[in-house]
């Protein structure tokens, strides 16, 4: 069920993702070693039963886990996983943007692109 607060356009569900999602741009600083409950208190400004909470949400849609050997909160493999193919993404858009300006523009070598380019775009 959706609560309605005083300001207009906000629900409590918007106000609670985005501080669940304060809580991931902590962990995400430090995805080798985590941060203990105390910590992300510290980091976030938040209340222990509030990270409590928040944590719980992450780990359950799986942004977040807990190391095993230390109790310590990061952020997840999967979501890794996720940066990584985000990468791969980027880099496979690069390549086809290079091809396409070398199609349009001619040359074969980056710096004529980008000569070619330069010449065509300025005003």
């Amino acid at each position: 069920m959706t609560v309605i607060t005083k300001q207009p356009g906000k629900t409590q569900d918007t106000k609670s993702a985005g501080k669940v999602l304060a809580v991931l741009d902590v962990l995400l600083r430090n995805f080798a070693h985590g941060f203990s409950p105390t910590e992300l208190v510290k980091e976030t400004g938040f209340g222990a039963s509030d990270i409590t909470r928040y944590v719980g949400t992450l780990v359950t849609a799986g942004f977040a886990e807990r190391i095993q050997e230390t109790g310590r909160i990061r952020p997840s493999h999967q979501l890794a996983r996720a940066a990584v193919q985000i990468m791969r993404s980027l880099e496979a858009a690069e390549q086809q943007v290079a091809e396409s300006r070398k199609r349009l523009f001619g040359g074969t070598s980056e710096a004529d692109v980008n000569r070619a380019f330069d010449r065509m775009t300025r005003k």
